[in-house]
């Protein structure tokens, strides 16, 4: 299904190459768009920019890893960039959501259209603190070939692609296999061998991608965007989340250098395994603790 855009949205305008918040990196690629269609916060564009993708199908520790990973990189002052699709797209905005940064939605649909329609709430929200854009007239329906065409924009306006979760077959790996026709850099997460979802980032690997385990394998390629940040164990709070409550500072709350099992950890956490796993993610890939040998958890003397 899908429906029109709420008419009290951000407003729409569109801008060209000579614009002052036209992505630079787009005069980089092949078939640069000649106009986009933009709602939101349009200074987003312009940015320092990584794109998270991956599968609509995704784990809930996919879901997991792309959110936290969208918040941490978000706390550094990177722009997220997805295709706002189900699955590792949605979960990917919405950690940078979470983060308080910038993130930016490419449409394959016109912006009359939110697809899919479920995440008409989360579209709003990206117009609030970043901005969704289509180079599509306004009220185009989605079609199969809109996705590739979506896809080289996301690879062509960003520094990096970051592969979460992808079966062979996937407009992941095609945006990953256009990030490095047009120079960028492409990193992949690692997952079960015998998982489906995982084939693709694996297969990425082997073809010479980055591996990333946390945040610091990536930020060490491209370096951080914001002023670097001393060797204290201040905690972002963005990271924390708004509320003492949340899980990754209930983890933290309860861990010293020393270390805690994790199994015990999650005994005493009351609260769902969604939960659990994206506030832990959120501390691993923001360097705030680390896994020592035979399960236990322990924080860092210092944070990347």
């Amino acid at each position: 299904m899908i429906q029109a855009s709420d008419p009290r949205g951000a407003p729409m305008v569109q801008i060209h190459p000579e614009h002052p918040c036209w992505p630079s990196l787009w005069a980089e690629i092949k078939d640069p768009p000649t106009a986009v269609n933009v709602q939101g916060q349009v200074q987003a564009l312009v940015e320092p920019a990584i794109a998270i993708v991956g599968t609509r199908n995704a784990t809930l520790r996919g879901l997991a890893f792309a959110r936290a990973l969208g918040l941490v990189l978000a706390t550094r002052r990177w722009c997220v960039v997805s295709g706002m699709a189900l699955g590792i797209d949605a979960a990917a905005h919405r950690g940078a959501l979470d983060g308080g940064g910038k993130t930016v939605a490419i449409m394959g649909t016109g912006l009359a259209r939110v697809y899919p329609a479920v995440h008409g709430a989360l579209r709003r929200e990206i117009e609030n603190q970043g901005c969704c854009l289509s180079e599509y007239e306004n009220d185009t329906g989605p079609r199969k070939y809109h996705f590739p065409q979506r896809n080289r924009l996301i690879a062509g306006m960003v520094q990096a692609v970051v592969v979460v979760e992808a079966p062979l077959q996937s407009g992941a790996l095609l945006t990953a296999q256009m990030a490095l026709d047009n120079n960028r850099e492409v990193f992949a997460v690692p997952g079960p061998v015998d998982q489906e979802t995982s084939r693709g980032c694996h297969h990425l690997l082997k073809q010479g991608a980055h591996l990333l385990e946390t945040a610091d394998d990536l930020l060490q390629v491209l370096g951080n965007p914001s002023p670097a940040s001393d060797s204290s164990v201040d905690v972002p709070a963005n990271v924390l989340g708004p509320v003492g409550g949340s899980a990754a500072r209930w983890i933290l709350d309860r861990l010293d250098f020393d270390g805690i099992g994790r199994d015990e950890l999650r005994r005493r956490f009351n609260g769902t395994e969604e939960v659990w796993s994206e506030g832990l993610l959120a501390l691993e890939l923001a360097g705030l603790i680390r896994r020592l040998p035979g399960g236990v958890l322990a924080r860092t003397m210092w944070r990347i």
